[in-house]
């Protein structure tokens, strides 16, 4: 729960918000019913009669009925009834480090034009800072799905935000007056930078350009390499009740207070990172974790801009979902695009000296004993392990895009998501539960539910394609019939009738009364996804050039995210090198494979064009 009143009022910026409906508790039956349909094709014929008589058992019982109730009163007298337990429940109670885990990373599209970093950077504050300014103002669009407002509380809750680490349980803070301050990390010292005028207004991007000058100046000044910074960033890639011990000393220390203080109260943080990666991928690395140093991952999000003018990114997830943070970024790049094109000599400029009126940053001071020291040696170390052992690829797929595909006329998503389970299948030769983000926005405070991507007609397809005896057509049919399956899946999800965060209400409502129903228990229920066990986890960041990515959920998984454009996709795939089975190289390659295949399907089987 935050504890302070956040500084933009979601009902107030976006009337909207008032005509979103609550979030529902669907039927209990219909869910249950739901969880054994997405558990049928991953289970044997003895475990699935186990799991089903178990499953009806508690859908007919006092306990299940009672938790039900339980659900019901609940949201009878909130518009959001998940909303607080998921926070807890899926981050905030979370102990693990944030970093890799739990924290995404973003990749930037490339300008197009050979830039610095300090034009980079003074082009990100710009553009961040105008659309901050359409969110105080009220000017930020409203996002819509099929015609119909999406809830847009989450947009008031990226500046200023922090999660800060508790005993037991974490906390979301954000300043109750409003911030104007950026937290700037490099080479491991930290700067405040005011991106504001005196009369409250952005700075020009040439003033901006001096800040960030100064800033690179000031922290590379280090006469023959003797006088390196204690990397303070470094102790939020602890475990979080590490972090939280080693912060409550470091609070009783008023130097450290203070700087605390403005880190955690930044609008955001900007990493002023001196590795100049050659590509994408490389880009993408680094902003996943890279050494571990230089970024704050309590703080909503850190813009990242490298040595060569590339900018990625990395966002704690608890307070925010990506696809907020990816329209967000897509305004900044309008914005700045439109700078471009009217100013392009002014843009590109050199930085000038900082002009006296302008408050210069301000480097944060810090007093590192021997202990501290020694905590922040154990969590580079920590961290560099950590980092070592995620294997993170990024496909580049130039052959077609979602144009290609929606002429076939199937939903690009779809497409894409039977090609990740053919994929997957050849690779490893076995089915197992994924997870794709669904949308609950339609809802007020909604965020996500899951939609569970394996059915008996996802399988059936599969299967087909691996038979060399099922004829093209037949194949055909398969594909269309598991691409409609998952649409069907998706809806209900949009619906605010997906099975997953019912089910977690379920659970956690059995907890609260003294009694966790057995099905969660049960060994299917871990098989098939539940509690974080999908093995496949996916998610669409949408049509934009913009893409990122995350962790697998399991040790033996993957993460796969995927940006469609008209004419290719940009897709991350991640597993743990730990596990002898997964290679994400061998994933990219059998996704290459599985979507040439699919399409190669849809141009075989393509009604002839007509010659009038």
């Amino acid at each position: 729960r935050v504890s302070r009143m956040a500084v933009l009022e979601s009902d107030v910026l976006f009337p909207t918000q008032t005509s979103l409906p609550p979030l529902p508790v669907p039927p209990l039956e219909q869910t249950l019913d739901g969880y054994l349909e997405s558990a049928k094709p991953l289970l044997s014929p003895e475990a699935f009669a186990h799991t089903s008589a178990l499953v009806n058992e508690f859908g007919k019982s006092e306990e299940g009925q009672a938790l039900q109730a339980f659900l019901e009163e609940k949201a009878g007298v909130e518009r959001n009834w998940i909303e607080e337990w998921w926070e807890q429940a899926a981050y905030l109670r979370t102990r693990s480090t944030m970093a890799v885990h739990i924290n995404w990373f973003g990749v930037l599209p490339d300008w197009g034009f050979n830039i610095t970093n300090t034009q980079a950077a003074a082009a990100i504050l710009h553009g961040v800072m105008l659309t901050r300014s359409m969110l105080q103002s009220g000017s930020f669009p409203v996002e819509k799905l099929r015609g119909q407002p999406l809830d847009m509380h989450q947009f008031t809750r990226v500046f200023g935000m922090t999660r800060v680490p508790g005993d037991g349980v974490d906390t979301l803070q954000q300043p109750a007056h409003a911030s104007n301050h950026v937290a700037v990390l490099r080479r491991g010292a930290i700067f405040q930078l005011h991106p504001y005028a005196a009369d409250g207004q952005p700075h020009d991007l040439p003033t901006l350009q001096s800040l960030v000058a100064t800033i690179i100046a000031m922290a590379d000044d280090n006469l023959f390499e003797k006088a390196d910074e204690p990397p303070i960033s470094v102790l939020t890639s602890m475990d979080r009740d590490r972090w939280h011990e080693e912060r409550v000393k470091m609070m009783q220390d008023p130097t450290h207070a203070a700087s605390l203080k403005v880190v955690e109260e930044a609008l955001f943080c900007l990493k002023l990172d001196p590795e100049s990666p050659a590509d994408k991928e490389a880009t993408a690395r680094l902003s996943l974790c890279g050494d571990g140093r230089d970024k704050w991952y309590d703080k909503s999000f850190t813009a990242i801009v490298y040595e060569n003018g590339r900018v990625g990114l990395n966002a704690e997830h608890s307070p925010i979902d990506a696809m907020t943070i990816v329209s967000m970024f897509q305004q900044a790049i309008d914005s700045i695009g439109e700078t471009v094109r009217s100013a392009r000599e002014l843009f590109l400029a050199p930085p000038k000296p900082l002009h006296p009126n302008v408050v210069p940053p301000k480097k944060l001071a810090w007093k590192v004993d021997g202990a501290l020291s020694r905590t922040l040696e154990l969590a580079s170390a920590d961290i560099s392990e950590l980092a070592a052992s995620i294997h993170l690829v990024v496909l580049h797929f130039k052959h077609f895009g979602k144009g290609l595909i929606k002429s076939a006329k199937i939903h690009p998503d779809f497409f894409v998501q039977m090609a990740l389970q053919l994929a997957y299948f050849r690779l490893h030769g076995r089915f197992v539960a994924t997870y794709e983000t669904g949308t609950a926005r339609a809802f007020y405070h909604g965020r996500t539910d899951t939609v569970r991507t394996v059915s008996e007609l996802s399988v059936a397809f599969v299967e087909a394609m691996c038979d060399a005896r099922v004829s093209a057509a037949a194949k055909m049919q398969a594909l269309r019939a598991a691409c409609e399956a998952h649409g069907e899946q998706l809806q209900r999800v949009l619906s605010g009738q997906g099975i997953d965060r019912h089910l977690l209400g379920l659970y956690i409502a059995g907890m609260t009364r003294g009694a966790v129903p057995s099905l969660f228990s049960d060994a299917a229920f871990k098989l098939t996804g539940g509690g974080g066990n999908f093995v496949l986890s996916t998610s669409n960041v949408g049509y934009t050039p913009m893409f990122g990515g995350f962790s697998p959920m399991t040790k033996d998984g993957y993460g796969v995210c995927y940006a469609m454009l008209e004419g290719r996709m940009n897709l991350s795939i991640t597993s743990w090198r730990t596990d002898p089975q997964t290679d994400s190289d061998a994933m990219a390659a059998s996704i290459t494979a599985s979507l040439c295949d699919l399409m190669k399907l849809c141009a075989q089987t393509a009604a002839p064009a007509s010659k009038l």
